[in-house]
């Protein structure tokens, strides 16, 4: 079952866009157009932003709960939207409704998901008829990210992350994810990352061996991120909170993404459960229980 569940009555169209984590992410080389080639695992958590698609006479709008959120053309979920209607012909517009519960600036990939979101749901509500490949296709036009969440679950992600290689993995995984209440911008990590031309690459392929068969304990030992090194150079607040964080009972921890997000895999959802009372109750930031899409 994808976590991305979508429903029509009539004309509106109601979907769940689930937030993602990075569980390893290797950078890879910087490319001449600017962006960076990756080899990245990214996992679909059951942490969602909710939204409502009702059909209109003409047009685009946009309204969402948070208020520091942007809804005019430059949103990620307006471009998504008007990408349907220019290239797919249509004659109607849309009013579309977020709820936001994926912090903003976290390295949970709240946006794209949201994008990937609109895709489908006009895609529903309009009866286009898009593949997923075709939805993919436009949503690699979108964002580095947003093409992932068409299919979602787990998946090995190539280039800019636009290449997609889902994984089955068969197990839930359940994390325990701290948001400090830090807004982070993914341009500026990038920017600040350091490519050396003899650094330790790390291999994805031990990582994919591992992730199938799901243990949290082998799993927590491989979990990677090349990003946490400008993360920690720009946010030294957070790399204080990562120490912090180890004296809690987790398989692994690291930053997801570009940040500010850390996640901690636990070996159970108890544990998880456990760690979220204890570190909730020192006030570090908003703490998730989540867990990951696994197959039907």
């Amino acid at each position: 079952m994808a976590m991305m569940d979508i429903n029509q009555m009539g004309n509106e169209v109601r979907i769940c866009a689930p937030a993602k984590i990075n569980l390893f992410l290797e950078v890879v080389r910087k490319r001449e157009d600017g962006y960076h080639d990756l080899e990245t695992v990214m996992q679909e958590i059951d942490l969602v932003d909710n939204l409502t698609f009702k059909e209109t006479e003409e047009g685009v709008s946009l309204d969402c709960d948070d208020k520091s959120i942007p809804c005019g053309e430059e949103n990620l979920v307006c471009k998504a939207a008007n990408l349907i209607i220019q290239e797919c012909g249509i004659k109607k517009g849309v009013n579309i409704s977020l709820k936001k519960n994926i912090p903003v600036g976290a390295g949970l990939g709240g946006g794209s998901s949201d994008a990937a979101a609109t895709l489908k749901a006009l895609n529903m509500l309009w009866r286009v008829g898009l593949t997923d490949e075709e939805l993919m296709a436009f949503a690699a036009k979108l964002g580095s990210d947003v093409a992932f969440f068409i299919k979602g679950k787990t998946s090995l992600c190539k280039g800019r992350g636009e290449i997609i290689y889902p994984i089955e993995v068969k197990n839930k995984l359940n994390y325990l994810l701290i948001f400090p209440h830090i807004r982070i911008d993914t341009i500026t990590i990038y920017k600040n990352l350091k490519i050396g031309l003899t650094k330790n690459r790390k291999d994805v392929s031990f990582f994919l061996d591992i992730i199938e068969r799901g243990n949290a304990e082998s799993v927590g030992k491989l979990l990677f991120n090349r990003l946490e090194e400008p993360v920690f150079s720009l946010y030294p607040n957070l790399l204080q909170l990562k120490s912090f964080l180890k004296q809690f009972d987790f398989c692994g921890l690291l930053v997801s993404g570009s940040g500010s997000s850390i996640v901690g895999l636990c070996s159970s959802r108890e544990q998880a459960v456990l760690n979220r009372d204890k570190i909730a109750s020192i006030g570090k930031g908003e703490v998730f229980v989540v867990t990951n899409a696994v197959l039907p």
